[in-house]
């Protein structure tokens, strides 16, 4: 069976099995206009304005401490002129995407947390590298595990499970879904984020994030999936989502070094995630 007809099917499944989420639609037709490389700032703040929640969301964002604003932001147009339009579409995405949970009980809210603390970390260490853009590395922390939002909405019985072996037994998520599940959490959030509109390598990132030789292909995504995995470690360690069970140490492997971060570096690095977990992560 051919790779292509072997997609087809999964995603098949996916769409039957699965009630996959709906972005607000200001967030869809944000992600739709800005598809298009010619898109106006005057277009992108026209469409924003309509939706007072989101406007007073992106200029409270865009006055905090994380973006570095050094002057009072009091309008649309400074801040998209301030942030640039790849930080003002992730602003979006970010704060739409408690929308898409069906409930928000403390499985919830623990996903809820990995993901923007994933999102706020790997933006710290891209900014650090300069390996990618921060905002690549945003968008990439928030959603690589939104497969895990869409199984629990519908499995949430099943999703406890794999998450009790997790905790419990300490076996990787991919590992402990596979008795339960006939797809993975990455299957799911690569046929999501296509979904909504974002570009492919997106996709690829997502669906391939474990698979150390389909990202080798490609230097620039493996050093934004190193950032992510490392992220995600940072989240651990801080208490950002699910934590480790017992005393057991947060281990950040051999990814500094894969990234080029010195020894010497991490301490700073690792106050800098710690204060944007602090001054960032209620923001959204």
């Amino acid at each position: 069976m051919s790779n292509a007809v072997q997609k087809s099917q999964l995603d098949d499944l996916i769409a039957r099995t699965l009630e996959l989420p709906v972005l607000p639609a200001t967030t869809q037709k944000v992600l739709g206009i800005m598809a298009d490389p010619d898109v106006s700032i005057e277009k992108i703040k026209r469409l924003i304005s309509t939706d007072p929640a989101l406007t007073a969301k992106i200029l409270k964002v865009a006055n905090s401490a994380f973006y570095g604003s050094y002057r009072n932001i009091q309008n649309l147009s400074q801040a998209i002129l301030r942030l640039g339009l790849n930080a003002v579409r992730n602003m979006v995405v970010a704060t739409s995407m408690k929308n898409v949970y069906k409930r928000y009980g403390l499985a919830e809210k623990l996903l809820w947390e990995q993901m923007i603390g994933s999102a706020l970390a790997s933006s710290v260490i891209a900014r650090h590298t300069r390996l990618v853009d921060p905002e690549d590395a945003f968008i990439g922390g928030l959603l690589h595990d939104i497969g895990k939002v869409v199984v629990n909405n519908e499995f949430p019985e099943k999703f406890a499970k794999v998450m009790e072996r997790v905790y419990n037994e300490q076996v990787t998520f991919d590992t402990a879904e596979r008795d339960l599940f006939e797809f993975s959490q990455r299957e799911v959030g690569a046929f999501v984020v296509k979904k909504w509109g974002f570009p492919e390598n997106l996709e690829f990132l997502i669906k391939f994030f474990d698979d150390n030789e389909a990202m080798s292909r490609d230097k620039q995504l493996a050093q934004l999936v190193a950032i992510i995995a490392l992220s995600d470690r940072m989240c651990q360690k801080f208490g950002m989502g699910w934590r480790n069970s017992g005393d057991n140490e947060v281990s950040f492997g051999n990814l500094p070094e894969v990234l080029g971060i010195e020894d010497a570096s991490m301490p700073e690095i690792l106050e800098s995630v710690k204060t944007v977990f602090s001054q960032g992560a209620d923001i959204y």
